[in-house]
């Protein structure tokens, strides 16, 4: 088996159609794509500048429909393909103050995910959104938010192995969503019974303690 590396920056424009074009051009097909590009951007939304915005839009929404929208059809045509991508738990909870689009740019891509499945189904291609809660990796230490995540309780965490494992066997099953770890669903479980001015309030705590 022989693995090829391409290098693209996301959230440049155009970026994705020069990594789809030097993939054509090794004469390779893709059977499996997994959209797990991102990032968080720290700090309230109008104190960050619109390009670090607009550039987190990029990468965390236009590259995931991008890329599948390039992709997705020779997958149709070949009759297997496998897409998984990579929401968030925070994309199905009312969002928390802070790193404000990143919750929107998850539910973004649950309700992607979750149509897509529906279009794609007797074609053979399987998608699926995965949404893990906290997961050890350096996510955080690029945010520069480690120290204040760390007194978080070690039960919240995941780790990257566990969560992929469970994306694998979700795509594979051709189930539309997947919320790994039982303390993640039970999060989501609470948030969609609970009122959502109760479920805004504990997530208004929750951001102060992380503070």
């Amino acid at each position: 088996m022989q693995a090829l590396t391409f290098t693209a920056d996301l959230a440049e424009p155009g970026a994705i159609e020069r990594l789809v074009a030097a993939i054509a051009a090794e004469g390779r097909t893709v059977d499996a794509l997994v959209n797990n590009a991102g990032y968080g951007l720290p700090g309230t939304y109008i104190r960050t500048d619109w390009r670090e915005q607009q550039a987190f839009l990029q990468v965390l929404v236009t590259a995931v429909c991008e890329l599948t929208h390039r992709l997705a059809p020779g997958m149709a045509e070949r009759g297997f393909g496998r897409v998984i991508n990579v929401a968030s738990v925070a994309g199905l909870v009312p969002a928390m103050p802070s790193h404000t689009l990143y919750g929107p740019a998850k539910s973004f891509v649950v309700k992607f995910s979750q149509s897509l499945h529906l279009e794609m189904l007797g074609k053979g291609v399987h998608v699926t959104a995965l949404c893990p809660g906290l997961t050890y990796s350096e996510f955080h230490d690029v945010n520069g938010m480690r120290a204040q995540m760390g007194r978080i309780p070690q039960l919240m965490w995941q780790d990257a192995e566990t969560v992929a494992r469970a994306g694998f066997a979700a795509v594979e099953a051709n189930r539309p969503m997947c919320i790994t770890g039982w303390p993640n669903r039970v999060i989501v479980a609470l948030a969609r019974l609970l009122p959502e001015d109760v479920v805004m309030r504990i997530a208004r705590r929750a951001a102060r303690r992380l503070r």
